[in-house]
């Protein structure tokens, strides 16, 4: 991958919602692509977006309906002649994309999918249906209804398990309220409390209980497909996770991969969404069984994904891809991501910690030899001494988030 400012594009406008590192990656996606300042929408920004020159941050009150739907009218009104495209990246997100799509003016473009495929693929109960129908392999699994006061049975399912939410967006407030995104669970006793404590906090909706997948972070792969206008894949993308995040607000968030091509699942998965009508970004998390060598999806994303970029340290620009389908109708045949290179967001000396597997420690050794070694943040055009201060200080958290959270490497990563 060549870092480099393209020449400037001035029919796009894109926005992007959102203040983290993922909202910093998608800027500087189109940044690479279209020579674009994009302007960022949220209630607060890391240092990387605060301190960036290629990112107008503007500070949101909320991230609501009668907040967003003016500053991007606004927007969409100071530049009538162009298309702006409007992009979130978090599931809450998403259904934010959903909610003020109709109300936006005529040149703004949502990168969101189609509600009923929205809601096909992000309900994991729905989604595992939908896998199976497709020759995908999926956990055995639970579906447990929170509604009403009813008992709520044993699990069938051996010990020990994971629960997470069937529905993540729905979910989101129960997280700040200090809920995890996943649980994982060695008895029923431990199930019964949860359910109870779920249900006096509110909560109504639906929870999985999956078998636990043996195996490290280093047995997670990612999948990135974009769907575009015309029903037909046009980006494929994956990677083998090597690390994820163990603080519980941020749980199994890749934080160190390795771009991988599996083009038999991956052809599988494309046909999945373009049969349930789905258009734009989906992310899949997929698991490998150590024991029987399955390849397992857990569940779909309704986006890009957190780690976007590492499509395109990969060799594909990802916003590239969608401008060019959803502004210049340009249904290409799919590009794919064909370079090896290790993805990370923390030291290389962290990696070394927690990788355990000798071959993949030399492949990441080897990539780091050959220059292939590619953080969003670290970019060339975008460079000032308080970005590197920004960086660095990210990168002395995650040392300690580590230590905090995940001190050492487990065979479950749990």
């Amino acid at each position: 991958m060549q870092q480099g400012k393209a020449p400037a594009r001035n029919d796009i406008v894109p926005v992007v919602i959102g203040g983290d590192i993922g909202a910093y990656a998608l800027c500087r996606e189109f940044h690479e692509a279209f020579g674009v300042t994009t302007i960022a929408l949220n209630t607060g920004f890391i240092g990387a977006i605060e301190h960036s020159r290629i990112i107008d941050a503007r500070a949101v009150a909320s991230l609501d309906h009668d907040v967003i739907v003016p500053a991007v009218t606004q927007i969409a009104g100071q530049r009538p002649d162009a298309h702006v495209l409007l992009v979130g990246n978090t599931d809450q997100l998403i259904e934010l994309l959903e909610d003020v799509k109709a109300d936006l003016p005529a040149n703004v473009t949502c990168l969101c999918p189609p509600r009923d495929a929205f809601d096909a693929v992000c309900d994991k109960a729905t989604f595992s249906r939908l896998c199976r129908e497709h020759g995908l392999d999926v956990p055995q699994m639970d579906v447990v209804s929170l509604a009403g006061a009813d008992p709520i049975a044993p699990t069938q399912i051996p010990f020990p398990v994971v629960a997470k939410p069937a529905v993540s967006a729905e979910y989101y407030r129960y997280i700040v309220k200090g809920f995890k995104k996943v649980y994982y669970m060695t008895e029923q006793a431990q199930l019964d409390k949860l359910w109870a404590d779920l249900r006096e906090a509110g909560f109504a909706g639906e929870f999985l209980v999956q078998e636990l997948i043996g195996g490290d972070d280093t047995y997670m792969d990612s999948l990135t497909i974009y769907v575009g206008r015309e029903g037909k894949p046009l980006m494929l993308g994956g990677a083998q996770v090597l690390l994820e995040d163990h603080a519980p607000a941020m749980l199994g968030n890749p934080v160190a991969m390795i771009t991988r091509q599996n083009p038999e699942l991956w052809n599988r998965a494309g046909a999945m969404l373009s049969d349930a009508g789905y258009r734009g970004f989906a992310n899949f998390d997929i698991k490998r069984d150590p024991k029987t060598g399955r390849q397992l999806f857990l569940d779909c994303n309704p986006r890009i994904g957190r780690n976007s970029f590492y499509n395109l340290a990969g060799g594909v620009n990802p916003m590239e891809v969608a401008t060019l389908d959803l502004v210049d109708g340009r249904g290409e045949e799919p590009r794919v991501v064909a370079d090896t290179i290790l993805y990370t967001l923390v030291p290389i000396s962290l990696l070394r910690r927690y990788v355990r597997d000798e071959s993949l420690l030399a492949e990441v050794d080897s990539l780091v030899r050959a220059g292939k070694v590619y953080d969003p943040q670290r970019y060339d055009a975008d460079w000032s001494l308080r970005r590197r201060i920004d960086v660095d200080l990210t990168e002395k958290n995650q040392i300690r988030k580590f230590a905090k959270f995940y001190p050492e490497p487990t065979d479950t990563s749990f």
